[in-house]
């Protein structure tokens, strides 16, 4: 599973991604255009031998040829790494993500992709001559529609890079064969228990689950404005419209330990939930701090209660589980 930043190329407004899903291609920069020439201090004559180069590059082994004889990119003349992995490492059947405008998108790289290199003037213009053909494009939705460990892959890294996740691949690969071809992925092992749905769903989707799970318990609101960075003790405060309690969560997901005693300070009532951790030094006698067991979790993200009150991207695996489990 992969995961490419498309970066906005060409005239205002365009994204490189237009190339990518009206062509069927993951196209890429590092293109060898006049830009990146006049970079270099090449004399008229050797940039005429390196355009007469360019246009004659059939293969990637013609790419690199051209790019070790000029050092058109680094001292070395090493192809960029991008580069190689689109070419050596990206294969038939692999799932790519990308994203335009907060819109993401799942592409399957068909039996017949190949690395290409586009010279035609458009496409070296828009810095997007690199690519690998026959990959098929699915509008997925936004952010509420994909696990938040694919959200998380596109703040940082390389431009393109695996999105190294068991949960990622899982849901990547069900999704494709759920939405677009049940016959493509075969021998998924999906089983409709606590354990695995905890392994699918991401840290966010724990959070927004006890949210969701505190409305409907208890009625109580959050007030988004109080999750901020400085109140790392706590993901946000919520509200009891009753009579103005103030709510304090702290949420781990994994094998987190979570301290009771670090929360006897607040004034107010406390919830705290980690999916596989323990939480500590918690009375039973405790009043105003009150643990939400991943039993009592998942019991209530499979319910009717819980369906109309939490992200798509929670829903997807609740609904699978549901009918599994009917």
């Amino acid at each position: 599973i992969w995961r490419s930043h498309i970066k906005i190329v060409g005239s205002p407004g365009r994204s490189r991604i237009d190339l990518c899903l009206n062509k069927s291609v993951l196209a890429m920069g590092w293109s060898l255009n006049d830009r990146h020439l006049e970079e270099h201090n090449f004399s008229e004559d050797e940039k005429r031998k390196i355009c007469k180069q360019r246009a004659a590059i059939k293969s990637y082994e013609d790419y690199a040829s051209l790019i070790k004889e000029w050092k058109v990119y680094n001292a070395k003349g090493i192809v960029n790494a991008n580069i190689r992995r689109l070419y050596y490492d990206v294969k038939p059947d692999d799932l790519i993500w990308i994203r335009d405008n907060g819109i993401y998108y799942l592409g399957r790289v068909g039996e017949a992709s190949q690395w290409v290199y586009d010279s035609s003037k458009e496409i070296l213009e828009s810095d997007s001559t690199t690519q690998r053909t026959c990959i098929e494009w699915h509008k997925v939705g936004d952010e509420f529609h994909v696990p938040g460990r694919v959200v998380d892959a596109f703040i940082l890294g390389a431009t393109l890079q695996r999105i190294n996740s068991d949960a990622v691949e899982l849901f990547s690969k069900h999704y494709y064969n759920t939405k677009i071809d049940n016959n493509c992925y075969k021998d998924l092992s999906i089983r409709a228990d606590q354990e695995m749905f905890y392994s699918l769903i991401s840290s966010t989707d724990c959070e927004d689950l006890v949210y969701a799970y505190l409305f409907s318990e208890y009625g109580y609101i959050v007030i988004p404005s109080t999750n901020k960075q400085s109140t790392a003790l706590f993901e946000c405060v919520l509200l009891d419209p009753k009579d103005r309690t103030h709510i304090y969560i702290q949420v781990k997901k994994g094998k987190v330990d979570i301290d009771a005693n670090a929360f006897r300070h607040l004034q107010g009532k406390v919830f705290l939930f980690t999916s596989e951790g323990n939480v500590t030094n918690l009375d039973d006698n405790d009043e105003n701090i009150k643990r939400i067991s991943p039993e009592k979790l998942f019991d209530f993200a499979i319910s009717d209660a819980a369906k109309n009150i939490v992200s798509d991207s929670i829903s997807y695996w609740t609904e699978y589980m549901r009918k599994a489990l009917k």
